[in-house]
Parts: C-alpha cells; structure tokens; sequence
C-alpha cells in the first residue's frame, strides 16, 4: 500500500493516509502532524485489524512544544466511499484516559474494501480535520 499527504482545501485540515497493518498497540503506528503543529499518534487496540470485531484505538494528541493536549473533543466518522455507506458502529471518544491520550471505543469493519475516516478534533489549540483512508 502506498502512503501520502496532501494538503485539504479546507482551512485547518490534514489529509492523511494510514495502512490498517500498521496499527499495532505497542507504539505509535502514525504520527500525524496537523496544520496547527500538534501530533495525533494512532494505535490500535486489537492486532491485527480484522472485520467484524469491535474494538478501540487510543489517539494520543501533542502540541507543537511536545506536550499533552488535555480537553480536547475528537469525534470519528466514516465509511467506504466507494460503496456509498457508513461505518456500522459509532465510535464514540468515551474519555481522557491520561493527559492528552484518548480512548476511542466501538471501532468496527464489517467488509472488506476502501475505508475513509474523518477525525475531527476540538481542542484550545483549533478545530482541525484529519481523513484517515486504508484498505482492509
């Protein structure tokens, strides 16, 4: 698979592109940078990511000096763009679970195919848009 950044259109947005076999518990399976300088580092909960099983991903949000975003709102949506449908859960952020790591839970893939997903984060530093998009 190959990988990409592109910058959006839209004001504050990062388009970035993520193999699903890349997310591993252990360390960040990606570091994005976003427009206004923070990191979102992505892991997965469940190794290796397969359909049909529910389970949470921990997003850990750093500003441009490195430390912790605290507070923050991140709301996840999506779905395969090519089949024209959602995703058939709603991941919902359900906590902090530690100064600027957040837990993500109810994720879930029910098919094969193109996936597309749009974290949104609200936090003191700016709203910002990231698009997540991987193939299972």
């Amino acid at each position: 698979m190959t990988f990409r950044n592109t910058a959006a259109a839209v004001p504050l947005a990062i388009l970035f592109m993520l193999p699903v076999s890349q997310l591993w518990a252990q360390e960040a399976n990606y570091s994005i940078q976003t427009s206004k300088g923070s990191t979102l580092d992505v892991f997965s909960q469940l190794n290796p990511v397969v359909i049909n099983r529910i389970h949470s991903w921990e997003l850990a949000l750093t500003g441009p000096d490195e430390s912790p975003v605290t507070g923050a709102e991140i709301f996840v949506t999506g779905g395969m763009p090519d089949h024209d449908h959602g995703l058939p859960t709603l991941p919902i952020m359900t906590r902090e679970t530690s100064p600027g790591r957040y837990l993500l839970e109810g994720v879930r893939f029910h098919m094969p195919g193109r996936w597309q997903l749009t974290v949104t984060i609200n936090s003191h530093q700016g709203d910002e848009i990231g698009l997540l998009d991987f193939e299972l």
